[in-house]
């Protein structure tokens, strides 16, 4: 006589292999908000460094498509940083820091023709 073998119904968690994960405690969940806060605040102040390199490359190139090409690459920067800097929390010096490099990020982006 055939052996049957019995359907596996993968739909039905196993004893054996299938165990729920752990839910995590506020402990847990609070220091991975800490920490993707963390990773956003240096996110911002990577892209805020990078539209400042190119700004400066834009307003000292001679080579207008160079120039046109910083320009919108520091644009979409300063864009992306407004919209995502209410998002994070910043400790009061990092805001003021941010601030200061914001605005100069702008004055920058002025003296190359933007209009904000």
């Amino acid at each position: 006589m055939p052996s049957k073998r019995l359907r596996s119904d993968s739909s039905v968690p196993s004893k054996q292999h299938g165990h729920a994960a752990p839910k995590p405690t506020v402990d847990e969940l609070l220091a991975w908000q800490s920490r993707a806060n963390k990773v956003s605040a240096d996110f911002l102040k990577l892209d805020l460094q990078t539209a400042l390199t190119f700004t400066q490359l834009a307003l000292q190139a001679e080579d207008a498509v160079k120039r046109e090409r910083n320009q919108r690459a520091a644009r979409k920067a300063y864009d992306t940083i407004l919209r995502l800097v209410g998002r994070v929390t910043l400790s009061d010096d990092e805001a003021r820091s941010m601030g200061k490099s914001l605005e100069r990020l702008r004055s920058d982006l002025i003296k190359l023709g933007e209009i904000l």
